[in-house]
């Protein structure tokens, strides 16, 4: 997450949203231990929308939808933080987030089956 976040969202964060190479290097930086605190937290919410919601993992269309709608409503929020922290305005702050909704949108069941792939890596070592 912190490679996709760093490049994705710099090249948002500066050439749409209008953020400096100083914003937007805050928000990175400020991004990572963000996204090392909260990589438990999210597959715990993933896991919980997935029960919720009464989906399967095996059944593309479903996945693919908890796993967007999941990633978007964990994600942008989040985002939203970050951006506050590196002191972007509020207009930067919408266009940024906008525009990352459209990426997260695309990203959630990449990044799903990417989690799902690194769990069972991790179980099957330990």
């Amino acid at each position: 997450m912190t490679l996709f976040s760093t490049v994705l969202c710099m090249t948002i964060e500066i050439l749409l949203a209008g953020l400096t190479f100083g914003q937007s290097f805050t928000a990175r930086v400020a991004a990572v231990p963000t996204n090392i605190l909260t990589g438990r937290a999210y597959g715990l919410y993933r896991d919980w929308i997935f029960r919720l919601f009464r989906m399967r993992e095996d059944s593309f269309f479903q996945a693919a939808v908890v796993d967007t709608a999941a990633f978007l409503s964990f994600q942008v929020p989040l985002y939203g933080i970050v951006l506050m922290i590196a002191g972007a305005s509020l207009k930067q702050m919408v266009v940024s987030a906008g525009s990352m909704t459209l990426i997260f949108a695309l990203a959630g069941r990449p990044y799903g089956i990417f989690l799902q792939a690194c769990r069972k890596w991790i179980l099957s070592h330990f």
